[in-house]
């Protein structure tokens, strides 16, 4: 029983220490105990332990142990609240700075050894990430790529290379310029002498090859320029695509070979807009879905693209308005209705005569859509009746469409006289 007591005075005590030291105590580390545990009798502390207990006690009163004659064993103090707090913040900022700094100040503390492995954790992933990026950069092979990895890692463990790389580059990119510039000038002047200076300075460049081709047609081309002016009079005379090709094919590198193929190239441009232009007339003559879609499925037909998929949306959109009926079997039914009269059989000739005139009017009712009256549009366009034919429907709009504009221009003739209702033809 009194060690039971003893048991739960100490825990009353430990209690009373923690619930009055909350806000003023530092944080303990895993694996100590408060210090408010300790009995006044127990060993003194370190100096910089005791300084810290000794202002901790003039904020919360020192719990006594309960003894039974034997000394309670001394617990383990709590860290310095400077080193807790400095830990906190390097912890929170995790950077290497901030763990270095911390290690400066507290080498041997409660968290030296973490500290460490998260050092060396982000040296090892720096070291990572600089491999990572120099594998890039290696695999590109560019002055972009080696001056990118430089910025981001200029004291890199590749950072070496990567200088020596750019140099290599930048030694062949001015290599190459000059290269390039030289054959310019050559090829600006187009005479053997200066394609001969161009292979004293680059006598393995990139164009030595052409420079020594073009030094040997040169030596040849007195003797072929008569010959070559001869053809190219002949080719001008002509005056067609298939007289200067005729010229570029004997006279591909001749003197007149650029303005032949120019040539050729005008008169090609001016025979494809010629027939996209005769093209888009005869689609816009006839207006339909199909003729519009035919003028799109022509290879080569692009100037009036645009305008052709417009004028079919808003052919879809009128299409839309116009009743759809089978006439595949209207044009069987009427088939089988003109052999009862006429005798003969139904064939599939005549069958897919009838279909084809059927689909023309039905797009020519979608085309001129709008120059029909709502009243006419009623009164012509029957899906409901026997053997519904677009034929039919269109001839029964463009009488009452015509009947209508002849009623309206003898009204303009004579307002006087003109007393018929518009439609009484029709009736």
């Amino acid at each position: 029983m009194i060690a039971t007591r003893m048991i739960v005075a100490a825990i009353a005590g430990a209690t009373l220490m923690a619930g009055c030291s909350q806000q003023s105590q530092p944080q303990q580390t895993s694996g100590q105990e408060p210090s408010s545990q300790q009995s006044s009798a127990e060993p003194s502390m370190g100096s910089a332990q005791q300084s810290w207990a000794q202002q901790q006690s003039q904020a919360q009163p020192q719990s006594q142990s309960a003894t039974t004659g034997q000394a309670s064993k001394p617990q383990a103090p709590a860290l310095p609240a400077n080193e807790e707090k400095a830990w906190s913040e390097a912890s929170q900022a995790g950077t290497a700075t901030a763990l270095n700094q911390y290690l400066q100040e507290h080498g041997n503390g409660a968290h030296s050894g973490e500290a460490r492995a998260r050092v060396a954790a982000l040296d090892q992933a720096r070291k990572d990430a600089d491999e990572k990026a120099w594998a890039v950069a290696s695999q590109a092979g560019t002055s972009t790529a080696f001056n990118s990895y430089l910025q981001s890692y200029s004291t890199g463990a590749h950072a070496q290379e990567a200088r020596t790389r750019l140099a290599a580059l930048d030694a062949q990119a001015r290599q190459k310029a000059a290269d390039d510039k030289a054959w310019s000038d050559a090829l600006r002047a187009g005479t053997p002498s200066a394609f001969t200076s161009y292979l004293q300075g680059f006598s393995t460049g990139a164009h030595s090859a052409e420079a020594r081709r073009r030094i040997a047609a040169a030596e040849d081309d007195a003797r072929k320029r008569e010959d070559d002016d001869k053809a190219w009079a002949d080719a001008t005379k002509a005056g067609t695509v298939d007289a200067f090709k005729a010229y570029l094919q004997k006279y591909g590198s001749g003197s007149h070979a650029g303005v032949a193929r120019r040539r050729v190239a005008e008169l090609e441009a001016k025979a494809r807009v010629d027939a996209d232009e005769k093209a888009w007339g005869d689609a816009t003559r006839v207006g339909t879905t199909s003729a519009y879609n035919t003028y799109l499925s022509t290879p080569g037909n692009q100037a009036h693209a645009g305008e052709a998929r417009q004028r079919l949306a808003a052919l879809a959109s009128q299409e839309r308005l116009v009743p759809t009926v089978d006439i595949r079997k209207t044009c069987r039914d009427a088939a089988a209705i003109m052999v009862s009269l006429l005798g003969g059989v139904t064939t599939d000739q005549s069958i897919n005569a009838c279909l084809e005139s059927e689909k023309r009017a039905r797009e020519q009712i979608v085309k001129d859509r709008g120059t029909f009256s709502a009243a006419d549009i009623g009164r012509c366009l029957r899906p409901g009746v026997y053997l519904p034919s677009y034929v039919e429907w269109l001839t029964c709009l463009e009488m009452e469409r015509d009947v209508r504009q002849m009623q309206q221009q003898q009204f303009k003739q004579n307002p006087a006289g003109s007393s018929a209702p518009v439609g009484a033809a029709s009736r």
